[in-house]
């Protein structure tokens, strides 16, 4: 090697010439310059353009679905409906809250309109729908439930049985047309036949009280509405309420106590109604915009994030398994689910029943009356009756007392007064109240027995006293209690009484003449006839305690 060659600088193998670096350079801006380009390309086609979703929203024609859910289902609602939105950003679902009560008076509105996806919090919804001339198609037969007892103070405990509740005076209900858990309370009795042994009849009687005391209230403008916060630790009532509600209400009222009867509690369910939507081909083929609708949120409850926000709210899920913790009812017996008439034609009797009564009690003290039916005379037997009937009663209901026998009052008339017909509440000087005096005077009745049967002209007098005093809050009526026709020889007929009936008989004042036979020796083809003639009913009563059923039946007939 010569010295020149050993001192040529050496070019490593990996590096770049001076040539190669230049022409580089040179390409590196332009280089850059279309990466640039590139990356504001795209995004300014994501900007313009906008994700999937946003594309499909900004092509697509909205469509609207009204839906109204329970109050207490609003925040899970909430959450299905975005969710759904996710999937179809084209559908704008317009969720309002409002109960049964709420939906049911657009029922009654003309111009109103319904909403297409309904989920109610009363078992009553489907009879209310149909009674307006709507129908419903339940989508999801069960969203979520929670199952219904009674709430009362620390000091309350479990009955026997919801029956038991029912005629033990201690009830406190709401308007089972509007509120769920009241409409279970008064299901329920159905619901526990077999284990109680009740009828369909007994359990009428008993909620003869109840009913007449919610009429009172509800005539009075008291609130007819469940309120958890007002039960103290010296309440004696029960109050149907959900657990959810009850649980709710616990964080600020730790003075109520929830307890469940014996016989079992049953579920206030929540559905989701497809409201007047056609058939089940409809609902099968997906034509239907809120049923698809309504197919996708059931879909939301299902899922994980729906059971999980189920529990969340303190709700059971459609398997109805109690809640974590032990917390609520727990682990209680369900009772099975009522057929639906029976749901509509208790919710029917219920409103006919609450209507408050107006009575005059017209009593027989012909000297008949003395006569024994086993061990009491057929008076005492009128007498037990009547006041079991103001047991029944509340303090709004009006009741006046007469008697009736031959030349029994002033001027020789076949009747006299001894109680006016007026509110039991209402003020009755050194007596106390009209109710003091029409129990101390229907007391006096065995006393005042004498002389022949007058109840043609008594019937008749009753009758124009009963439609002089109409009013249109009650229920206006006159009770006759007798054990025979009349025996008064100066006394109206029969015919001249049914037709004068008839022809004073007014469709806008009602009063109804109810006749109730002491005694198989009651003539019933007579005293038919006369109740007959103003829309009534005659009965026939050889103990005392079947007053109520008689009640019942009179007050579901007018």
């Amino acid at each position: 090697m010569s010295q020149d060659d050993s001192t040529a600088p050496e070019t490593a193998p990996n590096s770049v010439s001076a040539d190669r670096r230049s022409g580089l350079a040179g390409k590196v801006p332009m280089l850059v310059g279309l990466a640039l380009a590139l990356v504001v390309g795209v995004i300014a086609f994501v900007v313009l353009t906008g994700s999937n979703d946003e594309t499909e929203a900004a092509s697509c024609v909205s469509e609207e679905v009204t839906l109204t859910t329970a109050p207490v289902m609003e925040s899970l609602v909430a959450e299905a409906v975005k969710d759904v939105n996710a999937d179809e950003p084209c559908i704008d679902i317009q969720v309002t809250s409002g109960t049964v009560k709420d939906v049911v008076a657009l029922l009654a509105d003309p111009n109103a309109v319904l909403p297409e996806i309904w989920i109610p919090d009363s078992p009553t919804w489907k009879g209310q729908l149909t009674a307006a001339g709507w129908t419903g198609t339940p989508v999801a037969d069960v969203l979520a439930q929670t199952p219904v007892g009674l709430i009362g103070g620390p000091a309350a405990k479990a009955p026997a049985s919801w029956t038991g509740v029912l005629g033990g005076g201690t009830l406190a209900m709401a308007d089972p047309s509007a509120e769920g858990a009241s409409a279970l309370a008064l299901l329920a009795p159905y619901a526990e036949m077999k284990q109680t042994g009740e009828t369909a009849l007994t359990i009428e009687e008993k909620t003869v009280p109840v009913a007449q005391t919610y009429g009172e209230r509800a005539v009075a403008g008291a609130s007819t509405e469940t309120d958890l916060t007002t039960i103290s630790a010296s309440s004696t009532q029960l109050v149907p309420a959900t657990e959810q509600a009850y649980l709710a209400a616990r964080r600020s009222n730790d003075q109520i106590n929830m307890v469940a009867p014996n016989t079992g509690v049953p579920m206030l369910q929540y559905p989701l109604i497809d409201v007047n939507r056609g058939s089940k081909d409809i609902l099968a083929s997906g034509g239907d915009l809120s049923a698809r609708v309504g197919r996708a949120l059931t879909r939301w409850f299902t899922s994980t994030a729906g059971v999980e926000a189920i529990a969340a709210a303190e709700l059971r899920g459609p398997d109805g398994a109690p809640l974590a913790g032990g917390i609520g009812l727990g682990d209680t017996k369900v009772l099975a689910t009522v057929p639906q008439k029976t749901t509509d034609d208790t919710l029917r009797q219920w409103r006919v029943l609450a209507v408050p009564s107006s009575i005059l009690a017209v009593v027989d003290l012909s000297g008949s009356m003395k006569t024994s039916i086993g061990d009491i005379t057929r008076i005492q037997l009128a007498v037990n009756a009547s006041q079991v009937a103001l047991d029944a009663f509340p303090a709004q209901a009006r009741i006046g007392i007469w008697g009736f026998s031959k030349n029994r009052g002033e001027g020789g008339v076949s009747y006299a007064e001894y109680a006016t017909l007026d509110r039991l509440d209402a003020p009755a000087g050194d007596a106390g109240t009209h109710g003091d005096l029409v129990r101390a005077e229907a007391d006096k009745l065995v006393g005042r027995v004498k002389g022949g049967t007058g109840v043609m002209d008594t019937t008749l007098a009753a009758y124009k006293y009963a439609q002089e005093k109409w009013d249109p809050a009650w229920f206006n009526s006159v009770v006759i209690f007798t054990d025979g026709a009349s025996d008064d020889s100066s006394s109206l007929s029969l015919d001249s009484l049914v037709n004068q009936l008839k022809s004073l008989r007014d469709p806008a004042k009602p009063v109804k003449v109810i006749i109730i036979g002491i005694s198989d020796d009651a003539d019933t083809g007579e005293l038919d006839q006369i109740a007959a003639a103003t829309g009534g009913q005659n009965y026939l009563v050889k103990d005392p305690n079947e007053i109520l059923g008689v009640l019942a039946s009179a007050l579901l007939n007018r």
